[in-house]
């Protein structure tokens, strides 16, 4: 069957996180996949209100929900992340470099769109650009809430969804499954208290898929689902807690 990848992808996700008959899944989830391009997030999650304090705003988004960041990739849209971040300066100060060198590199990369990390330092600068290419985007894809005020008291008003009851996050991409730094990337998707009101999960398994094997899931999905999930539990690579 003829399937673009993000929607190979998308379904391999509902499975492992939903289950067929005859294996569990692993219950709800948001995934984060870096490119080159683009940054892609995923959420299989109902994500809607839980305090009584709460209420929503707008229609409910899809269960399986997913968003393409097309200004947010490692290399074609390089610049993006540097905007997104709200200049070098952030950029400089989680690499270590100086920002003037740090753009340098930015804007060599942009150029030179097929290069990978040769050193130590292109390995520091290409770590901050995968930290904020998956802050930006899960920052984007998530719901957030602002304050309102009623006649009963103070009550929170939710746009989009509520992903803070996640506990896991799968992660791919080349700048996430080449580096020894996956799980440190990842945690820049999660909930930040300089962001109150970003509703993005608060802590969560880091799941690795390093063997990239998530679109091809998706694929095997539609004829073994029992098999695809059995094979994504096995070779998604557990990173630790964040």
């Amino acid at each position: 069957e003829m399937m673009p990848p993000p929607a190979a992808v998308l379904r391999a996700l509902e499975l492992l996180s939903q289950g067929c008959e005859g294996e569990q899944g692993i219950g709800e989830l948001v995934a984060v996949d870096v490119g080159g391009a683009t940054t892609d997030v995923y959420s299989i999650a109902d994500g809607m209100p839980e305090a009584m304090n709460t209420v929503y705003k707008g229609l409910p988004e899809p269960f399986a929900k997913r968003t393409v960041e097309g200004d947010i990739g490692m290399r074609y849209s390089i610049h993006g992340i540097v905007d997104a971040a709200g200049g070098i300066e952030r950029i400089s100060r989680l690499s270590g470099i100086e920002p003037e060198k740090a753009q340098a590199m930015v804007d060599h990369l942009s150029e030179h769109t097929d290069e990978v990390p040769s050193n130590e330092e292109w390995e520091r600068l290409d770590f901050a650009l995968a930290a904020m290419a998956c802050e930006t985007a899960a920052r984007r894809h998530s719901g957030s809430t602002e304050e309102a005020y009623t006649m009963a008291g103070k009550v929170f008003v939710q746009t989009g969804k509520d992903l803070r009851p996640v506990r896991q996050i799968i992660v791919t991409g080349g700048s996430l499954i080449h580096t020894k730094r996956t799980g440190e990337i990842a945690s820049h998707a999660l909930f930040d208290p300089a962001e109150p009101m970003s509703l993005r999960p608060l802590k969560a398994q880091v799941l690795v898929d390093r063997s990239y094997i998530l679109a091809a899931m998706g694929l095997l999905a539609e004829y073994e689902p029992q098999v695809a999930l059995h094979i994504m539990k096995k070779e998604l690579i557990p990173d630790g807690y964040q």
